[in-house]
């Protein structure tokens, strides 16, 4: 009767478990034994065992994988069923057995679920005096097994010779830190399979990856935080302006009246202080920020109002004036404005005027007046 052993690395029920994958991926049915041993068949329907050169023939085989607990995990026993009958003679079927056998050991070697590569062992019959049970609980048999070639090999490292991938990894690290961390993941990946050496590189290139990595993030992410409260702290935007609508007044200058500068339909360049006078006026054929379109005065009083009360009057007055300037209200319109007004610190000078500055928003400059342009 054939025999064949294979150690494999796992307990006796995930030993059990991965031998039925891979005997089934060989086209095999495999069934759990009340004794806890796997039965294994094969049909007589002529279809391919799967299992090196006895692929395409015709043979029904069954056979059993007794599985015990042994120090290194569990031994597999793979050996010809006592149950049923084989179609050809039982040297062929222990062919089968044996190439079978050897098949499983290569993929579960593949896998590295084996320990120490074992032989292939052939059994002779039993002797009458040997019919009793061996210590493993199996029938024992007289005569000696005659060693055949391994039927898997265990992944041997390569003497001095180190993981070219762990390399890229730890240089990748450094120079780009997700490369590194993924480089470093399958060069782990090829070690435990192949035995090289690199596994310090490798969990240096993804170790130095990962903390550079985060490091750019939240760098990146201190930037944006800075550019966002930065300017919100300024209090103003690329014209000079601030972010409620006003051009912003030096507290100790006051806003020009000189109908050349304020003269509704003037032109004004970008603004570059923020304050305007009769220097930032300039020909509307010529590029330009603005275009004054509407100018009034809020009601004068003793006390400043209060800047919200500048802005409520501003949008009013502006509003109100825009359609008859630019030929579409506010709501249709693709322009937008803002306006200059008068400060706590200009109010004091006399300051009541508020000039409606309307501008292009697609655009940093506009050629040529807006005036009845109906955008």
């Amino acid at each position: 009767m054939t025999s064949a052993e294979l150690r494999l690395s796992l307990p006796v029920e995930a030993a059990r478990d991965a031998l039925t994958t891979v005997l089934t991926d060989q086209g095999f049915d495999v069934r759990p034994t009340a004794s806890g041993s796997l039965e294994v068949e094969r049909g007589s329907h002529g279809a391919a065992l799967g299992a090196g050169a006895f692929a395409g023939q015709d043979v029904a085989v069954r056979f059993a994988v007794h599985v015990t607990a042994v120090d290194e995990g569990s031994l597999a026993v793979f050996e010809q069923s006592t149950v049923g009958g084989v179609r050809r003679d039982a040297a062929e079927t222990g062919d089968v057995i044996t190439e079978t056998a050897r098949l499983s050991g290569a993929r579960l070697a593949q896998q590295g679920l084996l320990t120490v590569a074992a032989p292939v062992g052939v059994v002779a019959q039993p002797s009458s005096a040997a019919m009793g049970f061996a210590a493993n609980g199996y029938p024992g048999y007289a005569s000696t097994a005659v060693a055949e070639p391994p039927i898997y090999a265990s992944p041997q490292p390569a003497p001095g010779r180190t993981n070219t991938l762990s390399i890229v990894a730890i240089v990748l690290g450094f120079l780009f830190p997700i490369g590194g961390v993924v480089a470093g993941t399958l060069s782990l990946a090829q070690i435990k399979r192949t035995g090289e050496k690199g596994r310090g590189f490798a969990l240096t290139g993804i170790v130095a990856g990962a903390v550079l990595t985060v490091v750019g993030f939240v760098a990146a992410l201190a930037f944006v935080v800075f550019a966002v409260f930065g300017a919100g702290a300024s209090g103003s935007d690329p014209f000079g302006l601030s972010q409620d609508g006003e051009v912003t007044i030096a507290p100790d200058e006051q806003a020009a009246v000189d109908p050349s500068v304020l003269t509704v339909g003037a032109c004004l360049d970008s603004l570059p202080g923020g304050v305007i006078a009769a220097g930032n006026v300039v020909d509307c054929a010529a590029p330009h920020a603005f275009e004054i379109f509407a100018g009034f005065d809020v009601p004068d009083a003793a006390a400043f109002p209060g800047d919200p009360a500048i802005e409520e009057a501003a949008f009013a007055g502006c509003e109100a004036a825009y359609p008859g300037y630019v030929g579409a209200s506010y709501n249709d319109s693709t322009l937008n404005y803002y306006f200059v007004g008068p400060t706590e610190q200009t109010w004091a000078s006399g300051d009541r005027e508020i000039s409606c500055l309307l501008f292009d928003p697609a655009t940093e400059l506009t050629t040529g007046s807006l005036a009845g342009s109906g955008r």
